[in-house]
């Protein structure tokens, strides 16, 4: 599928649409179902267990430290996670789960298919707002199915456990879910692939990763103008520049190169790269700063110190997650007011503007001194 494809799945209003005006009586109608066959327990022998988390690299990449204290309760069982071609790229690249599928979100009759061959025993739906898969859920046969309740969202009738959905940050609401099915979890995201060491002689390089993925796409961006100065802030620090991005952002990345390059900017792309390649090159930056976004939790994931700029989007809530992080709030509305996603409130729409390069930047001072003392009490 191609970049332009993923984008119109994302934002696509014939499938929101029919997702909440099919999706919500479909999923009810499953619900009378469950109501007249009971509710089931997680049975006492898991041979296979489905994972199921059709959007997000971020939230993907906030699931790993759960799948492997899955692999830890279970090391003998089938771990098999459902994802759409949304976030397949990071999902291939989770460790401990024994296969990824790629299911169509277009074609739920295939979908449902493509699960039930797969006879699990036990399936978790990770997933707090579509139906789509609380549909595949409840149409997969597992022998139980766990999932969350969101408030608005009607999407929770057909599980034989329910887990309510909280204002928590939503690892809490992924291990709560591995909870409720008796596996307990407490691991952080990590990811492990991709090189793990610079060339030799490299110069060294922080990311700066612009694009905010999903809605709301300008309120959640920082002004071209500020990233510009950062960059030459980290010049001026000793430090070289690499814009990172998906494959649509390779233009836009490109000519920020071409202009910054122009001023005198030690600046270069690498927009569009493979996601096994993203890991290495995050992996082996000083630090990262990064609009609140999929690449944010992979740089979290992977050891990098992590800035990351929130505006609507609560750190709270979404930040990331890893051993040096730190979140810069809009001080327009520190604690944001996106709950799922994909809400607007035109009061906030510069939200991102009022971040200042110097808080930026003192922060970013802070976290270096932090990774580097961290670094020397490990020996690294």
């Amino acid at each position: 599928m191609s970049e332009r494809q993923l984008q119109q799945d994302r934002g696509n209003a014939r499938l929101k649409f029919l997702d909440r005006y099919v999706g919500i009586p479909a999923v009810q109608g499953l619900g009378v179902w469950r109501r007249l066959r009971g509710r089931r327990a997680v049975p006492a022998t898991l041979d296979t267990i489905g994972l199921i988390k059709t959007a997000g690299i971020g939230d993907t990449v906030l699931l790993t430290g759960v799948i492997h204290d899955v692999r830890v309760k279970y090391p003998d069982a089938r771990i098999i996670l459902f994802v759409s071609a949304n976030n397949a790229g990071f999902g291939a690249l989770v460790d401990d789960a024994d296969a990824v599928t790629v299911l169509p979100v277009r074609k739920i009759a295939r979908a449902v298919r493509m699960i039930r061959a797969e006879r699990c025993d036990l399936l978790i739906d990770f997933g707090a707002c579509p139906r789509f898969d609380a549909l595949l859920a409840g149409l997969s046969g597992a022998g139980c199915t766990v999932g969350m309740r969101t408030a608005g969202q009607h999407r929770d009738a057909a599980y034989d456990i329910v887990v309510d959905h909280t204002s928590a940050h939503e690892i809490e609401n992924y291990r709560a879910l591995s909870a409720a099915a008796g596996i307990p979890s407490d691991s952080q995201p990590a990811l492990t692939r991709g090189p793990t060491s610079a060339p030799e002689g490299a110069p060294p390089y922080a990311v700066l990763h612009l694009w905010p993925g999903g809605a709301n796409f300008e309120e959640r961006s920082w002004p071209l103008e500020r990233w510009r100065e950062l960059a030459q802030a980290l010049n001026d620090r000793g430090d070289d520049v690499v814009l990172t991005g998906g494959p649509g952002d390779v233009p836009a990345s490109a000519g920020l190169v071409d202009a910054w390059s122009a001023a005198g900017i030690r600046v270069r792309s690498a927009a569009g790269i493979k996601p096994e390649e993203a890991l290495g090159l995050l992996r082996q930056a000083v630090g990262v700063v990064s609009v609140n976004t999929g690449v944010m939790h992979v740089a979290a994931a992977v050891g990098a110190p992590v800035v990351a700029l929130n505006g609507p989007t609560s750190g709270t809530r979404w930040g990331p997650v890893g051993s040096h992080t730190r979140c810069v709030a809009s001080p327009m509305i520190p604690e944001g007011y996106l709950d799922l996603g994909w809400e607007r409130d035109d009061r906030y729409r510069d939200c991102m503007k009022v971040i200042t390069l110097a808080t930026v930047l003192e922060v970013w001072d802070d976290l270096m001194t932090e990774a580097a003392d961290g670094a020397r009490e490990t020996g690294g």
